[in-house]
């Protein structure tokens, strides 16, 4: 009988398919974006800090999951990222995103080597 509720519990654990990493230091970058864009950090309890330059810069420790941003132009113009969706599969320590313009996000984590992903469509415009 314990065999029977073992194998349901990794069939249960195989459907739900893989597990996204929720990183313990997210750093997301918005690049190429007009001066004056602000952006605000959403669905975080963990510590947030930004820095404003050439590009804003966040970096979150803890509660990385299922972060988003809103953020407006200056023309007036807004939208929205989750970077939930973003991270990659497995269990890397930090996960990096830079978000562009171009309604690209290039993401890079370390998984035994140095990894790169291209997303389309994370921009989400209002």
């Amino acid at each position: 009988m314990r065999l029977v509720g073992f194998q349901v519990a990794v069939l249960a654990v195989l459907l739900a398919g893989p597990a996204l990493a929720e990183p313990a230091l997210l750093k997301v970058d918005f690049g190429f974006f007009p001066k004056g864009t602000t952006c605000q950090p959403y669905g975080t309890g963990g510590k947030v800090t930004m820095k404003e330059g050439r590009e804003i810069r966040f970096k979150i420790k803890g509660d990385t999951g299922h972060v988003s941003f809103r953020c407006k132009q200056p023309d007036g113009r807004s939208f929205e990222v989750q970077t939930g969706r973003l991270l990659p599969p497995g269990s890397p320590s930090m996960v990096a995103v830079q978000i562009n313009q171009d309604d690209h996000a290039h993401v890079l984590w370390d998984d035994g080597g140095l990894r790169k992903t291209v997303v389309a469509d994370v921009l989400k415009w209002k």
